[in-house]
């Protein structure tokens, strides 16, 4: 059997709703959620493909693809590059390709790389089946014994989740080559999540040989030529499992500001791009290109430090903070009223909506919260850090008038870049407010908010702990149902909205956009795209 996705989002903005209305929602294909199988339909509000493509015809095969990143990675290493569409996610699986991947239509994690996944009827045992005559890049075989030794790679690089993989796989074995066991302490629903991420994208042995690490996997692409900050150049391998890839090669680019990337791809300089800009997305809307949209549940957040001697970890102020932040009026300030504001865990954009209200915005009861800390020896200061980015500050100047019209004295400290903020925030955790974004998916909720709030996480970076939310997490993650998780997630979101340890500002778009001469993208788990079957035609 495969692992049931939990889910998927259920709004797009007013904006995107209103100019989609009449697109096409595109059904799945072998490899993925195709834009090219189309059923015709009005957008339901669902996150999915919105937009308008033609027929592709029949798979073309050369040329280059481009296509504009939020951010290029520093390494197509897995084990040392977060695999998300947004951090180099898209570039890694073009390399490695992944052992399973997410089908947007079904809410399954279904074989990719991999040929079959199931689990034992207890939850505790998964089997993987390889494929057989799967090589690497170099023509080395990938059989179970590479797999488990990438994997162990991966653990031993302390690459992206490890400490939960950690502590949920008691145990990997290879009873044959083409056969991968994987044993657990307790059941793990959403597991293959796992295996569509960093831990799944499987790196040849040779790969370690040199002085440096060299790029080497079983994906339908090699590397071609990285320029550090500049572009990452790929061209297509022979002998990929599921065919030569239809492209020659793909030039990825670093994001230049959303307003420039569009114009970069209305000019033809792009033919994709990702973006999580609301003015952006409402453009892109408006001119009907085919893309992906994915709401990410509290992807725009300020995270609070719980931790004694600063001022979050008095309960009070933290309640004080979501009183005194009208979200609304955020929206207008920052983003022109396009965005998805609440301080809600999961918004009503989310399929695991509680009903949990969208603003807590209530100045007086949080003048007098304030008022209570500062009669016990708070002095109302609080500082924010974020990045010296125009959007960054104007979200900081926009969050600091709130807070010090209810009585705080809200400085702001900027910092340079985003390896500043996680420094500030993750290593050092010297902050009192941090930009962030939690970034829960709807498919599998689990695996971030273990992340951010359970008290043995090593990524918990604002030290909230509460058993009662470690005891709901360790329930979340054996949920096997719709409805068993939904249950959890409620008690999870009215304990979260009693104990404040984030502030959720916003949920977020994110948006993958392809010209419509674009055909045979994929979209996976977290926002990476499959490009292997893609063509131009």
């Amino acid at each position: 059997m495969t692992g049931r996705l939990l889910g998927r989002g259920r709004g797009i903005s007013a904006l995107i709703a209103a100019a989609a209305a009449a697109a096409l929602l595109l059904s799945s294909c072998a490899s993925g959620t195709s834009a090219d199988e189309a059923g015709s339909q009005r957008v339901s509000g669902e996150s999915g493909l919105v937009g308008s493509q033609p027929d592709g015809g029949d798979p073309v095969s050369g040329g280059t693809l481009t296509f504009g990143s939020l951010g290029l990675p520093a390494t197509l290493d897995p084990a040392r590059t977060t695999a998300t569409g947004s951090t180099g996610g898209t570039e890694m699986a073009a390399v490695y390709d992944v052992l399973v991947r997410l089908d947007s239509e079904s809410d399954e994690f279904k074989p990719q790389l991999a040929k079959g996944l199931s689990v034992s009827d207890d939850g505790l045992t998964w089997t993987l089946k390889l494929r057989d005559g799967v090589t690497f890049s170099n023509g080395e075989q990938l059989d179970a014994d590479a797999v488990l030794w990438s994997i162990n790679r991966y653990l031993s690089n302390k690459g992206a989740d490890t400490q939960l993989w950690s502590e949920s796989v008691t145990e990997m074995s290879a009873p044959d080559d083409s056969t991968v066991l994987f044993t657990l302490s307790a059941p793990w629903a959403t597991f293959p999540n796992m295996l569509a991420t960093g831990p799944g994208m499987i790196v040849a042995e040779q790969a370690d040989e040199g002085e440096k690490f060299t790029p080497i996997g079983a994906g339908p692409f090699v590397l071609d030529e990285q320029k550090p900050n500049e572009s990452i150049s790929l061209k297509r391998r022979a002998g990929y499992w599921d065919g030569d890839a239809n492209l020659d090669s793909i030039l990825f680019l670093p994001a230049t500001g959303g307003q420039q990337q569009l114009e970069m791809f209305e000019t033809g300089q792009l033919d994709m791009f990702f973006i999580v800009d609301a003015g952006i997305g409402a453009k892109v809307a408006d001119a009907d290109y085919p893309a992906y949209l994915n709401v990410m549940n509290a992807g725009n957040a300020v995270l609070i430090n719980n931790a004694e001697g600063h001022p979050g970890a008095d309960l009070r102020v933290r309640q004080a903070l979501i009183q005194a932040f009208d979200p609304v009026a955020f929206d207008e300030r920052t983003q022109d009223g396009l965005g998805r504001p609440s301080v809600a865990l999961f918004s009503s954009a989310s399929r695991w909506h509680s009903g949990a209200p969208d603003s807590q915005y209530d100045p007086e009861s949080a003048r007098a919260l304030l008022d209570a800390a500062k009669a016990d020896g708070y002095d109302g200061k609080i500082s924010f850090t974020t990045r010296q980015a125009p959007e960054a500050q104007a979200r900081a100047v926009a969050l600091q008038a709130m807070l010090n019209a209810v009585g705080f004295d809200a400085e702001i400290n900027y910092v340079n870049s985003v390896s500043d903020i996680i420094r500030v925030i993750n290593v050092d955790k010297s902050y009192d407010l941090g930009q962030t974004g939690l970034n829960i998916r709807d498919s599998a909720p689990f695996l971030k908010l273990y992340s951010a709030f359970h008290s043995g996480s090593s990524a918990n970076a604002s030290g909230y702990s509460n058993s009662k939310m470690d005891e709901l997490l360790s329930s979340l993650k054996s949920a096997g149902t719709q409805e068993q998780t939904q249950s959890i997630l409620d008690d999870v979101e009215a304990l979260f909205t009693a104990d404040v340890p984030t502030l959720p500002i916003a949920a977020q778009d994110n948006i993958v956009v392809w010209r419509p001469t674009v055909h045979g993208t994929s979209h996976s788990y977290a926002d990476i795209m499959l490009l292997g079957g893609a063509w131009i035609a």
